[in-house]
């Protein structure tokens, strides 16, 4: 064995990488048994610890990546961040320390607070460059986010990134802004970004011919110019700066230290207060990170350009908001960065998200953040007033811009719940309350259930109603006798009707309809969309899936079904559990295995052989198809302009372990000209859920568009084309109800990752590389079918006559309850 401490230290900490988790976390509290200190470490985590395990193991077990404190005198973060890489997850600071640290006299905690400061000499011109973060679901640029993107460049050269896919005409709007645009999905949040243009798209580099760098996200609107904030920071000698200053999270708001009521000024914050916080179980004193300027000592700090050079994707926000956004604070005035702030005072638990928001706009503070009208998670009463007033601070506020981009972006049944809470005469705070549970069943099993009232709730990804819902509420839709309630998510949806009620599944209004309704209609993803509320056997719950079953996200190993008993057969690894709906709507045969593998709950006889309401969208006549959707492919077939549509319908996002195949520029080519040659239109359609876009980011000059974002109906775009090419999409067999061509493309990314096998599952042909996909386009339009992928269909798809809504409406009608 070497001599050499740390050889060895090394050799200890590759050791307990290698051992299975259980002995790695006892093996990992036996070296730092020591340096726990039990009654500190209980305080603050007993919680989450479980009865049969030392303070020591919770640590090594999850403390430690939650950087909690193992005594008062070891900061987790703070020696990760020093003394470790903080891009890496596999070693514990503290076993580092207990093996090698401690020999070496590494710090364990900041040494001090104490002042670098250095001013900007006052009438010197300052070179200014912000990073900013930007990100928008809809892959666009929001026309909140570019007035301030637009305010920042009067005053700094502005570099944006967006975390996620824009398309060129959107980016091209930032061109009058800024220095430098980009669009990476990299799912890091603000920190993500700021990182990625640092280290990469920028470059530090560049960001050495600047006298501060600022970093700014999107989180917030303009209100009122940046001039009086430049003017004021200008002159104030520090090493760093914000708007304002917070101390306390949700979670730590039993700490002591935070229930002071009044502000404290910033100088005694520094002065007298800073060292305090660093003997708080968790760190929590920080400056918002929405907006943050960072001069030459901290810019030229490596240790600084390390944390931010090492951030990357964390699996849960708390763990951005500790390492990054609080993490940053503390390290840069652990080592010694004086910052100064442009609210003279802190404030405790996040003035921007409360009452407190108000009067700093009306002090002069420039910007007003989304969150707090969205989401109101501190309960803030008479938010639906919050227009007038800020109209009333600063007449000369974009008010429209910001309500135009909330109704967009927030989730609107947050929303709702937030401009609701309101101020009792008796001054109490109410606020709108959703029963769950317990409450819930038995407020559930009182309620008479109604044949008359049938619920449909929208699909929890799209937030839209699912083609197979649509289908059997378009049968009812104009019927008076029937109330149709539309339970919504994140985006309030309004359908055409009689006898409509919409109200998010997450509201008293939802939760009374959806108990009183007799039949309850599901899509894809099943009672997941109803917010966990249960459902009574006197309801009839039907799920009408939008299409077929075996999806990405669905794909289940053989070996994850089943476990092998060492001394008995084969068991099912899920606890048997009773059908979560009524009914399952089939296709076929095929069709109802499939769905069985998936809706593991429910018994055969509770499938029914009606045909999918989904496949009758597909193949009625364009004049009886919904309002919304003859705009839309009237809308696709003007885009078309008689072209021929080949639709490209790759596989999900993560989870799915399919990667999109990557072209190289010849076949990028090569696929343009045979579309041209053809007069074809080549279009991709991919997951809502894949930022990355990944296909259209490869295709987007020789294709166009067909994202659900410009075109929601799959059931439309289906309709409009010509051909479907998939690696593996379940809308693939749907089209095939079409009768039209279908191609398989099976490249060296879908390995053996199908629990299907593309060429006896596909009822067309599968090209394995792309000179075999060339090779069936060059066929795709006069190839006749082959005897195997006419069984294929035969097999799979069921009827096709445009009667599968009125079969399952025949079966529905006799459940539903007799007693009004």
């Amino acid at each position: 064995m070497t001599d050499d401490p740390a050889a060895r230290a090394q050799d200890v900490l590759i050791d307990l990488s290698t051992r299975p988790p259980t002995q790695r976390v006892r093996a990992e509290a036996a070296i730092v048994s020591r340096l726990v200190d039990d009654a500190y470490y209980t305080l603050v985590n007993a919680a989450s610890m479980t009865g049969d395990e030392t303070p020591a193991e919770h640590f090594c077990r999850t403390g430690w990546s939650m950087l909690r404190k193992p005594n008062p005198d070891f900061d987790t973060w703070w020696y990760w961040a020093n003394h470790l890489d903080p891009a890496v997850d596999d070693v514990n600071p503290l076993v580092h320390y207990a093996l090698l640290g401690r020999d070496l006299g590494l710090s364990t905690r900041p040494d001090g607070t104490g002042s670098l400061a250095s001013g900007v000499r006052p009438g010197t011109p300052v070179r200014r460059a912000v990073l900013f973060a930007g990100y928008d679901a809809e892959c666009v640029v929001d026309e909140a986010a570019l007035l301030l993107i637009e305010e920042l460049a009067r005053h700094a050269d502005v570099y944006y990134l967006c975390d996620g896919y824009l398309p060129p005409d959107e980016l091209d709007k930032l061109a009058p802004f800024t220095r430098g645009a980009w669009a990476v999905r990299h799912g890091g949040y603000d920190f993500g970004s700021y990182s990625l243009l640092a280290r990469e798209l920028v470059g530090w580099h560049r960001l050495e011919d600047y006298d501060e760098v600022l970093l700014v996200n999107d989180s917030c609107f303009l209100v009122r110019p940046l001039d009086e904030v430049f003017a004021t920071m200008h002159d104030r000698a520090c090493d760093w700066w914000g708007l304002q200053a917070t101390k306390g999270l949700f979670s730590t708001r039993d700490n002591p230290a935070n229930a002071f009521t009044e502000p404290i000024p910033i100088d005694s914050v520094r002065s007298a207060w800073l060292a305090r916080y660093e003997d708080d179980p968790v760190y929590d004193f920080h400056l918002g990170s929405y907006f943050l300027a960072f001069r030459r000592p901290v810019l030229d700090d490596p240790v600084f350009r390390r944390l931010l050079d090492s951030v990357h994707r964390q699996p849960n926000k708390l763990l951005v908001i500790l390492k990054y956004e609080i993490g940053l604070t503390h390290l840069l005035v652990g080592r010694g960065h004086s910052f100064d702030t442009f609210v003279p005072h802190l404030h405790p638990f996040h003035p921007l998200f409360t009452e407190t928001h108000f009067r700093l706009i009306d002090e002069g503070f420039p910007l007003l953040k989304r969150y707090l009208i969205s989401q109101n998670h501190y309960d803030i009463p008479g938010l639906a007033s919050w227009p007038e007033r800020l109209r009333a601070a600063v007449p000369d506020a974009p008010v429209d811009v910001f309500e135009r981009t909330l109704r967009r972006t927030a989730p609107d049944d947050r929303m709702q719940r937030s401009l609701a809470v309101v101020e009792t005469a008796s001054g109490a705070v109410e606020a709108p309350s959703v029963v769950h549970g317990k409450a819930y069943r038995r407020l559930n099993d009182r309620t008479a259930k109604r044949p008359d009232v049938w619920s449909f709730a929208v699909d929890p990804v799209t937030h839209r109603l699912p083609e197979g819902s649509r289908a059997v509420y378009e049968s009812v839709a104009d019927d008076p006798a029937i109330t149709k309630v539309v339970l919504t998510r994140s985006r309030h949806i309004e359908l055409p009707g009689r006898s409509v009620v919409v109200e998010p599944v997450l509201s008293p209004g939802g939760r009374e309809q959806l108990m009183r309704s007799g039949l309850v209609v599901l899509g894809p993803a099943g009672p997941d969309s109803l917010q966990s509320p249960p459902l009574v056997q006197s309801q009839t719950v039907v799920s009408a899936r939008a299409g077929y079953t075996i999806r990405p996200s669905e794909r289940t190993r053989p070996e994850k079904l089943t476990r092998q008993s060492l001394n008995g057969p084969l068991e099912l690894v899920h606890d048997e559990r009773p059908a979560l709906v009524s009914a399952l709507l089939v296709a076929s045969d095929l069709d109802r295995l499939l769905a069985l593998a998936v809706e593991w709950q429910s018994q055969f006889s509770q499938t029914w052989m009606t045909g999918l309401p989904f496949h009758d969208l597909l193949l009625r006549p364009d004049d009886e198809l919904p309002a919304d959707y003859r705009a839309q492919l009237d809308r696709l077939t003007r885009e078309l302009d008689g072209r021929r549509l080949v639709l490209l319908a790759p596989d999900a996002p993560l989870p799915s372990p399919v990667s999109p195949y990557v072209f190289d520029p010849a076949q990028r080519e090569h696929l343009q000209a045979w579309a041209r040659s053809n007069d074809v239109v080549l279009g991709v359609r991919e997951d809502v859920r894949d930022l990355r876009r990944p296909y259209w980011a490869q295709l987007g000059d020789v294709a166009i568009d067909l994202s659900p974002l410009r075109y929601p109906s799959q059931a439309v775009v289906l309709r409009a084309a010509a051909a479907v090419v998939t690696d593996w999409s379940a809308s693939a067999l749907d089209f095939a109800m079409t009768g039209r061509p279908v191609l398989g493309f099976a490249h060296d990314e879908v390995g053996d990752q199908l629990l299907l096998d593309l060429d006896h599952t596909l009822p067309g042909p599968v090209a394995h590389d792309f000179d075999e996909l060339v090779a069936a386009l060059d066929e795709l339009f006069t190839a006749p079918v082959r005897p195997e992928h006419a069984l294929a269909r035969r097999l799979l798809l069921g009827p096709a006559d445009g009667r599968s809504t009125e079969r399952a409406l025949d079966r529905i009608r006799p459940l539903l309850p007799e007693v009004i």
